[in-house]
C-alpha cells in the first residue's frame, strides 16, 4: 500500500455546510441545487458534460451536482440562505463485484467503461447523477461556471452535516486528450480552484510524483494532491487528499479519469489508505 502524507493542520470542527461548497446527489431530470453563502441557486448542466475540463484560475469554488438543464429563469429559485437538498432516488449505478472486491464493499459501474469499489459506508449514486465543483465567473448562469463534473459517482456522507460529503469519487473524461500524462497534468491544474474558499483563501497544493499503473490492461498514471491551508468550517476540513488517475478505455474517446476527493481532519473523514484500495479496484467494465 502506498503511503501518502496525511495533510497537517489542526483537526477541523464537525462537518456541515462548507465554505467551498458541498457535493450532494440529484438524479437526472432534477434541477441543480447549490448551497451558496448568499443563498441557493440553480445551475443547469449543459456546457460540455463530464468530457470537458474548465480552465482553473484559483478563484472561488463550489461543489455542484447536475441533472438535466433547468428551464430558463432570471432569478434564483431558492432565495433563502439555506435549502434542504434531497438525496438521489431511483436506480443506483451499482455494478458487479470482482473476485477481489472486499467483503461488504460496493461496486460502481461508470458509463465510461470503468468500474470501481467503495467501502460499505459510502453511497453509490444514481446513474443519472453528476457531481463536481464550480467557481464564480461573470459569464456563467447566476455568476458561476463548472470546474469539473463527474458521472459514475459515489460519496461518503458527513456523519454530522447531512447535506455534506466528506469524500466523493467519480469518473470524468477528456474526450479531446489522448495522452494520459497530459490528461492527469491538466486535471491537476483544477485542484487549487476546487479547494479555494468562497472568500478567496487559496490553499497550498503539493503533487506526488506520477505513479504508473495498469487498468484493464491499459496504461494508467496516478497523481495525488495533498491540499493544506483550506479554510475550515463546521463541515469543511482544513486539508484534503485529491487523487487523479488517467487511463484509456477501448471504445471511449480520449482519456478517462478516476477522481477521489477526501477531506481530512474532520469527523468521519476516510483514511488515506482508502485511496489506495479504491484505485486498486479500478477495472474495465462492460456494464454500459
Amino acid at each position: 500500500m502506498d503511503s501518502y502524507a496525511t495533510p497537517g493542520g489542526p483537526g477541523g470542527p464537525p462537518p456541515g455546510g462548507t465554505s467551498r461548497g458541498l457535493v450532494i446527489g440529484l438524479t437526472a431530470g432534477a434541477v441543480v441545487a447549490v448551497l451558496l453563502v448568499v443563498g441557493a441557486v440553480l445551475w443547469g448542466f449543459g456546457r460540455g458534460g463530464d468530457s470537458s475540463n474548465e480552465a482553473a484560475t484559483a478563484t472561488t469554488t463550489k461543489a455542484v451536482v447536475t441533472g438535466n438543464p433547468a428551464p430558463s429563469t432570471t432569478e434564483p429559485a431558492f432565495p433563502s440562505t439555506s435549502v434542504d437538498i434531497p438525496k438521489p432516488t431511483g436506480d443506483t449505478c451499482t455494478g458487479t463485484a470482482a473476485p477481489t472486491t472486499p467483503t461488504g464493499w460496493q461496486t460502481v459501474a461508470a458509463k465510461r467503461g470503468l468500474s470501481y469499489d467503495v467501502p460499505p459506508e459510502w453511497q453509490v449514486l444514481s446513474c443519472g447523477t453528476m457531481v463536481g465543483w464550480e467557481k464564480k465567473c461573470p459569464d456563467g448562469p447566476f455568476g458561476t461556471c463548472p470546474i469539473r463534473v463527474m458521472s459514475g459517482a459515489s460519496e461518503l456522507v458527513s456523519p454530522t452535516c447531512s447535506d455534506s460529503s466528506v469524500a466523493v469519487a467519480g469518473v470524468p473524461g477528456f474526450s479531446d486528450v489522448s495522452d494520459i500524462t497530459e490528461a492527469v497534468n491538466a486535471e491537476s491544474d483544477n485542484v487549487v480552484d476546487i479547494y479555494t474558499s468562497d472568500d478567496g483563501q487559496v490553499p497550498t497544493v503539493s503533487l506526488s510524483p506520477p505513479k504508473n499503473l495498469t487498468v484493464g490492461g491499459q496504461a494508467a498514471v496516478q497523481v495525488v494532491a495533498t491540499v493544506t491551508g483550506i479554510k475550515a468550517d463546521e463541515c469543511t476540513g482544513p486539508s484534503a487528499l485529491h487523487s487523479m488517475v488517467a487511463t484509456t478505455v477501448p471504445g471511449q474517446p480520449g482519456t478517462v479519469l478516476f477522481v477521489i476527493s477526501m477531506d481530512q481532519g474532520i469527523d468521519g473523514a476516510a483514511g488515506p489508505e482508502v485511496i489506495d484500495q479504491m484505485v486498486a479496484s479500478l477495472r474495465s467494465s462492460d456494464a454500459f
